[in-house]
């Protein structure tokens, strides 16, 4: 294990490497910006479309409870709707189970 002071002269000793690489090219800059941002950009642009699919989500739960809601009132009326026979066919019905 390194003792601190050590560890304070092997970072020193990166810094000065990666100091004397930037200033022999300096086109390094920009291209390793790049390469940090890509993540960064990747991880806001999955931030975003997450928190659209889950509002999607919430509006179509929102829509199929609505149709559900729908369709118990529309059977709930017709179940309470009066039953209306033809009078041929309770005529029929009635002289059928008479005898």
């Amino acid at each position: 294990m390194l003792t601190p002071q050590d560890w304070h002269h092997e970072i020193k000793e990166h810094h000065e490497r990666a100091y004397t690489l930037v200033k022999s090219q300096p086109w390094l800059i920009p291209t390793v910006m790049i390469v940090h941002l890509i993540p960064v950009a990747l991880t806001i642009h999955g931030f975003w479309k997450n928190r659209a699919l889950h509002n999607q989500l919430k509006i179509e739960r929102e829509k199929t409870k609505q149709l559900a809601l729908a369709q118990v009132e529309h059977v709930a009326t017709k179940v309470k709707a009066p039953h209306h026979c033809p009078a041929m066919i309770h005529d029929h019905l009635c002289r059928h189970f008479k005898h």
